[in-house]
């Protein structure tokens, strides 16, 4: 055990060493086990960040993530609008709910599960409501809870297959956890099927022998799929594979969907809108003809293929680049029900596997087989020409631009110089747009609309402006760090604060990314000092606002009242005020 120990301590020692401000040992530690334990969910450094409570009132919880159907939630996502149409969420879909807590101790007590049972009887409440909540624990912490508790009241009539895991991380042993503590983790298992009727629920131990394998694990990269026939033609093959075989290629070693092998898919699975019933109708109705006649099939694209006897295709990084609402369709089908995928042994559907490492090739073939038909907002921004030129500029300064989701993440490459689409698109809304609200509002829909896409991204913006804003607003974040250690804050607050400052050195509002051409021909530098003053200011405007229209915080951080608010008091500023 003492080895290990020694590991993951080198491992974080390490992720220290690429911070330019490192985290303290307990915050290091929380963030490693977060990260690990969820690495094969292949999260972004945002994603992972957000789910990460910090501050007071942090009801012992030191992560909190909510999956649908194996995708992560995030505050703005479909399912949780209001006007989100129930019926076209399928019946008995997935939702997961995962907590942690992470101690940098060497072994796990009973006092730390207390305190998660204390929280959970509150926070799974549905009698008590945000605003009672609130008076007890951080934004952040009843934020992320919401996550989970608003689709199970709301799509309750859809019959959710919901499961609760609670990891505590440590430095431990798991094998000598006493009997008190096991006895403790008993107890908060029955809590929750007691809280969420119907729910699965664990407890998992995780110590330093658990913790450095999952570091240490190589996230799959070969996957099999065994064709019934096929045609080949180059480095390309088409043919059929039968049902079942298709199922098994989608799950993991958990039974649960690959998520990862979609990650270069433009879409996000629809729900049950019109061609997702007809799938599962053709999944449902063995009658009719060949499930291959009545689908257009699956693109996978891999770095390397073998193939072996029996037509079985070993695919290096396979992704599945057109077919995901097929793919979704027939995992929730099948997973759903065992007698269907016996049923269904004899049939088929039509895959197309094309072998390419040239990524301009992989993008012409993504684009290809995703304009058959509409897909929502700006889905296809990564294989665009702007892009690519962001990324050769980011690469020749030494930062990294992950259009393509975790390329550059999972190379080791710092998350300080590293940015992907959608936080580029957050900076470059609230500092080149003067809209630090709907930065902060709509972390994933943002780009959704060609109109506010094309105002950020387009061929006439200097790559040096889209560096300097990712550099100005990375400063922003590492300052905010050392500044709070409410998690809730800093994301409430940090497009605000790169808002008013920008403009403070642009020297009067800013309307349009050319604008920044000028800064950008030097290094933002921005000191520690002036981003507290400046995220002191925003706050005191939120919270007078906030006591005005009787909204919290995390309500007024979203409000164009407060963007408007904030620019014109840097404006006011420049022009001879005198409100900081």
């Amino acid at each position: 055990m003492a080895n290990e120990v020694v590991l993951i301590n080198n491992l974080i020692s390490d992720a220290q060493k690429r911070r330019e401000i490192p985290l303290s040992d307990s915050q290091a530690f929380e963030a490693f086990s977060i990260e690990n334990i969820l690495k094969n969910r292949n999260l972004t450094d945002s994603d992972l960040e957000d789910g990460r409570i910090g501050g007071g009132g942090d009801g012992a919880l030191d992560g909190i993530f909510v999956f649908h159907d194996g995708f992560l939630l995030q505050e703005d996502s479909e399912l949780l609008d209001e006007n989100y149409e129930v019926a076209s969420v399928r019946k008995n879909f997935d939702l997961e709910l995962v907590l942690i807590q992470a101690k940098k101790e060497n072994s796990f007590s009973e006092t730390a599960i207390d305190k998660v049972s204390s929280s959970i009887k509150r926070l799974l409440n549905l009698e008590h409501g945000r605003s009672d909540l609130i008076k007890r624990y951080n934004q952040n912490v009843v934020d992320r809870i919401g996550l989970f508790t608003s689709p199970w009241q709301r799509l309750i009539s859809r019959s959710p297959k919901i499961s609760i895991k609670f990891y505590y991380a440590s430095q431990g042993i798991v094998g000598q956890i006493g009997h008190n503590v096991e006895a403790k983790a008993h107890d908060l298992v029955e809590q929750f099927k007691v809280h969420v009727p119907g729910a699965s629920a664990e407890v998992v131990f995780v110590g330093a022998r658990e913790l450095w394998t999952f570091a240490d694990a190589v996230i799959e990269s070969d996957l099999q799929l065994k064709f019934s026939d096929y045609v080949d033609k180059g480095s390309a093959y088409a043919g059929l594979v039968g049902l079942p075989e298709y199922f098994k290629f989608l799950c993991d070693s958990n039974g649960d969907i690959r998520s990862t092998i979609f990650d270069s898919n433009v879409r996000d699975y629809q729900g049950n809108v019109a061609v997702n019933k007809e799938i599962v109708e053709s999944l449902e109705t063995a009658s009719g003809g060949d499930f291959w006649w009545l689908n257009n099939g699956i693109t996978i694209l891999c770095s390397n293929i073998t193939i072996g006897g029996d037509k079985l295709f070993t695919l290096t990084n396979p992704q599945i680049v057109n077919g995901l609402q097929t793919s979704q369709s027939i995992y929730n089908t099948f997973a759903a029900s065992r007698e269907k995928l016996d049923k269904d042994s004899e049939r088929s559907l039509l895959v197309r596997v094309i072998k390419t490492q040239d990524e301009e090739e992989r993008d012409r073939i993504i684009r290809a087989t995703n304009n058959q038909t509409a897909i929502q907002g700006a889905s296809l921004h990564a294989t665009e020409n702007v892009h690519r030129q962001i990324e050769a500029h980011f690469i020749a300064n030494n930062w990294f631009y992950d259009r393509r989701k975790n390329f550059y993440k999972n190379l080791g490459k710092s998350a300080d110089r590293l940015i992907g689409i959608s936080a580029l698109g957050q900076a470059a809304m609230s500092i080149g747009l003067g809209r630090p609200n709907d930065a902060r509002a709509r972390p994933s829909t943002l780009l959704n609309t060609q109109s506010d896409y094309r105002s950020i991204f387009n061929d006439e913006i200097s790559v040096e402006i889209y560096l300097w804003v990712a550099k100005f607003q990375k400063a922003v974040d590492k300052h905010l760090l050392e500044i709070t250690p409410d998690a809730s804050e800093r994301n409430n607050f940090k497009f605000y604060i790169s808002c008013y400052m920008a403009i403070m050195r642009y020297g009067s509002q800013i309307r349009s990314l050319k604008q920044l051409k000028g800064l950008s021909q030097s290094e933002p530098v921005l000191t520690r000092d002036e981003v507290t003053k400046s995220f002191d200011f925003i706050r005191s405007i939120c919270d007078d606002i906030g006591s005005s229209e009787g909204w919290d915080q995390a309500r007024t951080s979203k409000s164009k009242q407060l963007a408007d608010s904030v620019i014109e008091a840097a404006v006011h500023q420049l022009t001879g005020g005198d409100d900081s």
